[in-house]
């Protein structure tokens, strides 16, 4: 049965509606490149609008009617079939009649509600006659899956909430000098709004809103759960629940198999005991947690010592802890702020580093490597050197000896200084600035 009607009145709604006002991003889509872009990342991080961010820029070039965009989870579009879908290129060429002296792009938003999708994709990208655009959102696609069913033809960006920097331009404040204000009463505003990005994260819905956001939060929270995870993976929702309270109890802190499933199994859930380690990769998955290895050159040493954890967002860590540990949560902040320097230059890898089987046991919060180890980083919360624990700074010493780097440094609250080798750089700080990570 012909789709056409339903695609003509999607299509017509794209051409008669106009694009939402757009938040500036740091992040930015190619133009022009030879493959398929695909745009993944936790949901409601804002893939959509970096779309229409790329279109507006477009529209200063090209006319409206060679760009088509469609979001398959439009209301006309329900039960769709990649058989169906080149009645949508007929439709579109019906009704815009693009321009082929101009280039033509395609924005294909939640492509993956549309059973076999990847095989269309496949044909139309052959003709080499579109840019094409996709993003994957939904419990029934979220991860790098995306791009894998493209085999190859596709790069991705990794989404992530808001960086520190993007909140307060959502908050229509904006820093061109950090350093101006390391030693201005003024940087007192500044951290105001630090407490708040991390109370509340950087979900961009959640940053624009003045009330309420607790009740959001909590929303976000539950369909990480239940439908990024429990739909996708076919797992029971009660068993998902406890494991991801448990581990944002252990955010920032180490995570075993054993113990998870011994945690689990005293709470009379009937499981495997591999799965906790799967539901651990379920959640990456999703881009709900993040792991890290110990530093180590021996692959074994990684598999066999406790994953480091980390959660996608502060204000899903807030709304289901009650146990609100400052430093801790600047410890997330820095490790997601690496992890979103590490994917878009794909330069380096993110390591801990801690001594195991001896007393003294110290630890460094990351080791930053590429080719060698780079730089390290200890994170606590101190406003001057005294209130620094000084383990925090013999493990940091005792670890830049043994793996022989140079380059030491300490994330503080609100402490910034040159000494004993050691830059101790305020959070806030760190975060406003894009300090070269090599």
């Amino acid at each position: 049965m012909s789709r056409k009607n339903d695609f003509s009145r999607a299509i017509s709604e794209w051409f008669t509606s106009n694009i939402p006002e757009i938040k500036n991003r740091d992040m930015e889509l190619p133009e022009n490149i030879p493959v398929i872009t695909s745009i993944i990342g936790p949901r409601r991080s804002g893939k959509t609008y970096l779309m229409y961010k790329l279109i507006k820029k477009l529209l200063n070039k090209i006319p409206k009617y060679n760009i088509l965009y469609i979001n398959f989870e439009n209301e006309y579009l329900i039960n769709l079939d990649a058989r169906d879908l080149d009645d949508l290129l007929e439709s579109y060429y019906e009704i815009a009649k693009p321009d082929f002296n101009n280039p033509v792009y395609l924005f294909f938003d939640e492509i993956q509600v549309v059973r076999n999708w990847n095989l269309w994709i496949n044909k139309i990208y052959e003709t080499k006659k579109y840019h094409i655009y996709l993003t994957g959102s939904s419990s029934k696609l979220l991860s790098r899956e995306l791009s894998t069913e493209l085999r190859g033809r596709s790069i991705d960006f990794l989404v992530f909430p808001l960086s520190f920097k993007e909140f307060l331009e959502f908050n229509n404040f904006s820093i061109e000098k950090p350093g101006m204000y390391i030693k201005s009463p003024e940087r007192g505003k500044i951290i105001n709004y630090l407490n708040e990005y991390l109370k509340y994260g950087g979900f961009p819905e959640i940053c624009l809103m003045h009330s309420n956001k607790e009740k959001l939060l909590k929303s976000y929270a539950d369909t990480m759960v239940i439908k990024d995870v429990g739909e996708r993976f076919h797992i029971e929702p009660s068993i998902l629940n406890v494991f991801f309270n448990y581990c944002i109890s252990l955010y920032s802190k180490y995570f075993t198999g054993n113990k998870t499933y011994n945690y689990l199994k005293s709470l009379n859930f009937k499981i495997s005991h591999d799965l906790p380690n799967q539901l651990l990769y379920d959640f990456t998955e999703v881009f709900s947690i993040f792991k890290i290895d110990i530093y180590s050159k021996s692959n074994k040493s990684k598999n066999q010592y406790p994953k480091k954890i980390y959660i996608v967002d502060s204000g899903i860590i807030n709304i289901k802890s009650d146990n609100y540990n400052i430093g801790r949560l600047m410890e997330n902040t820095v490790f997601l702020d690496l992890e979103k320097k590490s994917e878009s230059m794909n330069l380096f890898n993110i390591y801990y580093w801690k001594q195991y089987g001896k007393s003294e046991g110290l630890e460094v919060d990351f080791v930053i490597y590429k080719n060698s180890v780079k730089f390290l980083i200890n994170i606590t919360y101190a406003s001057s050197y005294d209130e620094i624990n000084k383990r925090e700074l013999k493990s940091i010493i005792k670890a830049s000896e043994e793996l022989k780097c140079n380059r030491n440094i300490i994330i503080t609250w609100d402490y910034y200084e040159n000494k004993d080798n050691i830059e101790f750089i305020p959070l806030w700080y760190w975060l406003l600035n894009d300090y070269k990570i090599l």
